[in-house]
């Protein structure tokens, strides 16, 4: 078996044999018409709809894919049913190429560029690619030094038709003086709260907890994201000590006095690599020129992978890496649900008035 053992043990001659090998290897099994679905494995466990365990074969594919069809809930499914490749034409290295450039924050423009598909195939892809990547990184509990804050954001409806907007479209180019328009200031119910947490192992929480002022509520809805024993370290908001107090978990305050430059707990622990993830979210946001709270999520959850990829895969891997986490994920949607995914708030009651 080839392993990192085998390897280690190997002179440099014979590895660069192999790796001359392998790369001769792989120029002769990929090709321009690789599918997406040589990668998946080829036999089926269960339905991706119900769980079953009870299903048939049931005929085949244009694409001479085996089909199955579930005896509980009578659906049809294949191999790639409930992935990112379901319902795509995309061969194999227009998708690590699509991965690549979202590694990179290319703009749907630059990535129509560089794939050849129209912009509107590049939109599905990139949330098909989110979707499925998110399922992937809420697996991890959050262990050790948790650091803890909540930042937000406001309600951007972009791409919403003017049929179905909560309220009358904002008019542009206004200036702030104007005795016309109404300005919310601070924190209000017309922001979004975005929860935030980091542990030492640079395992990141970053979920739209909903609209207006943090509070205990909001962040006890992802209290299963956090290891019994971890230590909370937070900048003494009320909200955050009682959620530490209620579920029993160790806290560390930072507490400003007059005239201190670093702001630090007693233990040492501060909110710099919080604070560095806002940053970060803040410059997204204005990358994209805005992003719709329908969507929000997925580019949040995109945006914590990015950041974990940068810690732990060299640059090189990570386009790989990321294919290969992808195609194992789960996409619960169509194509055509991807305008219509349901709101994070509740944007018609916040608009009533």
């Amino acid at each position: 078996m080839i392993n990192e053992t085998f390897l280690n043990h190997l002179k440099p001659v014979e590895l660069e044999f192999i790796q001359a090998f392998i790369y001769k290897l792989t120029s002769d099994k990929i090709t321009l018409d690789t599918t997406n679905s040589e990668n998946i494995e080829s036999t089926v466990s269960r339905c991706p709809h119900c769980g079953s365990f009870h299903f048939v074969k049931n005929g085949f594919n244009k694409k001479h894919r085996q089909k199955y069809l579930c005896r509980d809930c009578g659906k049809i499914f294949s191999d790639t049913t409930n992935t990112i490749f379901s319902h795509t034409r995309s061969h194999y290295h227009t998708w690590t190429t699509f991965i690549a450039c979202e590694l990179n924050q290319m703009t749907l423009e630059q990535e129509v560029v560089a794939t050849g598909k129209s912009k509107t195939t590049c939109f599905h892809m990139r949330h098909k690619l989110y979707a499925a990547i998110g399922a992937h990184i809420r697996n991890t509990l959050l262990k050790g030094i948790v650091k803890m804050d909540s930042t937000f954001t406001g309600i951007n409806l972009k791409g919403m038709k003017a049929k179905n907007m909560p309220r009358i479209s904002k008019v542009r180019g206004k200036s702030k003086t104007d005795t016309n328009r109404k300005h919310k200031r601070g924190i209000n119910s017309h922001k979004v709260c975005i929860v935030t947490a980091i542990d030492e192992w640079d395992t990141v929480l970053l979920e739209i907890a909903g609209n207006g002022a943090e509070s205990t509520e909001k962040y006890q809805k992802y209290v299963e994201r956090f290891d019994k024993d971890c230590t909370i370290v937070s900048d003494g908001k009320q909200a955050i000590l009682e959620f530490a107090s209620n579920n029993q978990f160790q806290k560390d305050t930072i507490r400003p006095k007059p005239n201190q430059k670093n702001y630090t707990s007693r233990n040492g622990n501060s909110l710099g690599e919080v604070n560095q993830l806002h940053q970060e979210f803040k410059q997204m946001i204005k990358h994209y020129h805005g992003v719709s709270i329908r969507h929000l999520q997925h580019y949040l959850d995109w945006l914590v992978f990015r950041k974990q990829m940068k810690y732990q895969i060299r640059a090189e891997a990570r386009k790989t890496k990321a294919y290969m986490l992808a195609m194992k994920g789960s996409v619960s949607f169509v194509t055509k649900d991807i305008c219509s995914f349901e709101l994070p708030i509740n944007v018609l009651t916040l608009y009533q008035n």
